[in-house]
């Protein structure tokens, strides 16, 4: 027997496991763990996250949990942090050092969001990091599965309504209860902020299917959904029925082609293959993805001529998958050079410690085509966070995985392969809600090994 006092329940002891998990089509509520039930409720009311306008959702959670042991036990119960969550702390602390002073030079102030939005990211995360690694709380995959079932299977009526239903119109999208409460305008521009309106697709984009628009469902954006949508895919491939487990992937799959996101599309046959050495057990075991993984990041972010190259490749490979939004490509090709000419411009002040802020726009008329954007890795850590920033953070991502590494056999593939797709997925977009959220659940995602 061995127990976890998180949220105030001890883990099921070996013959309460040897219950079945599952009754029919649904989970037997009293198999499972407090944690279980927490995690279990989270994911499936992504509906209503998204009614609320996915803002400020990590630093709720955080509170949440540990008002609860507050509440419950008096204090708040925590052991001595490990490095990964130190390593995010002092980077969240950086990024808002970096913008006071900046603003500060500008003779501006900080913004409230300015403040809540590293907060938010960086943390919060690290706050419900350091609890999961205090008490050790571990969740059955088959739990999580199945949560993310319910989530697809609302995604898919979903579109049912909108191709069917609604047949993909034009449509002023309304305010979220957030955008709402902060008295954001009833009309929706572009750059005006997803979390301040409620949009499950844009009638003006294509997606990869002919006929079809980009489609975002319950989250906050295109590349949100995709992240999401490759997780569940991988997570599918874990699933012992058969039945379930090829539709879910399918299904996951086709939302993901929804997404019209092309950085996920092109990565996830990349993932499948790796997964494919991992389960055949050949020499190409988790020690050699790991230096890989390590390798390939130091490369494509510290050699100039590799970046250029590596985007130059991104970019043209994404014409064939993106001929009906080449203005797109176009644009992040462009937002990319500039970045890169940024940082070879630099003076040694913003090499180290960042330029803070995006640079200007390279597409009149449109805010959010900035130089210093649409990559995490290129844009917000070295551009924006310099290199003093992006070590830090590198830190604190590497030693996660380690973490992660060191419990590999108690845990499904797709814990560790889920990093190596968010490693690659963000030198082309920045870090999506999802990212923290997936890297939370691959540390409390473990096996069931009396099943």
């Amino acid at each position: 027997m061995y127990s976890d006092t998180a949220f105030g329940q001890t883990r099921p002891t070996r013959s309460r496991k040897s219950e079945p998990l599952f009754a029919g089509i649904g989970l037997r509520w009293q198999t499972l763990t407090q944690s279980e039930k927490v995690v279990t409720l989270l994911i499936t009311l992504t509906p209503l996250w998204w009614l609320m306008g996915w803002k400020h959702v990590f630093i709720l959670i955080a509170m949440g949990v540990l008002a609860y042991d507050v509440r419950q036990y008096g204090n708040v119960r925590l052991k001595c942090p490990h490095l990964s969550v130190i390593a995010l702390l002092v980077f969240c602390l950086y990024t808002l050092l970096s913008q006071y002073f900046y603003s500060a030079y500008q003779g501006d102030s900080l913004s409230p969001n300015a403040v809540l939005s590293p907060l938010n990211t960086y943390a919060g995360p690290a706050a419900i990091l350091w609890y999961l690694q205090s008490h050790k709380i571990r969740i059955r995959w088959q739990v999580i599965a199945w949560s993310f079932t319910v989530v697809t299977l609302l995604m898919i009526l979903f579109w049912g309504v909108i191709y069917f239903g609604w047949h993909q119109v034009h449509y002023e999208p309304p305010r979220s209860l957030y955008g709402a409460l902060t008295g954001k305008s009833k009309t929706y521009v572009p750059g005006a902020g997803n979390s301040n309106y409620l949009i499950p697709y844009f009638p003006t984009d294509e997606s990869f299917i002919p006929g079809f628009v980009r489609y975002v469902y319950f989250f906050s954006g295109p590349e949100s959904l995709a992240l999401v949508a490759g997780f569940i895919s991988l997570l599918a491939l874990e699933i012992k029925s058969k039945k379930w487990s090829i539709l879910l992937f399918s299904t996951a799959v086709f939302i993901l082609l929804t997404s019209g996101t092309r950085s996920v599309v092109m990565i996830l046959p990349l993932i499948l293959l790796i997964r494919g050495l991992f389960t055949t057990r050949t020499a190409f075991g988790p020690w050699f993805l790991c230096a890989l993984l390590a390798t390939g990041s130091f490369t494509t972010l510290s050699v100039p001529s590799i970046t250029n190259s590596l985007l130059d490749t991104v970019t043209r490979t994404a014409e064939v998958a993106g001929e009906a939004r080449a203005d797109s490509t176009a644009v992040r090709g462009d937002i990319y050079q500039g970045t890169l000419d940024g940082l070879v411009q630099s003076s040694n002040r913003q090499f180290f410690w960042g330029y803070v802020t995006t640079g200007e726009t390279v597409l009149p008329g449109y805010d959010p085509a900035r130089i210093g954007s649409h990559s995490f890795w290129l844009g917000t850590l070295l551009y924006r966070s310099g290199v003093i920033g992006t070590l830090i953070f590198i830190v604190f991502w590497l030693s996660l995985i380690w973490h992660v590494y060191q419990h590999a056999s108690a845990k499904p593939i797709v814990c560790r392969l889920i990093f190596i797709m968010l490693t690659l997925c963000l030198v082309v977009m920045e870090i999506e809600m999802p990212v923290m959220a997936i890297a939370l659940l691959c540390v409390a995602i473990y096996k069931d090994r009396d099943k």
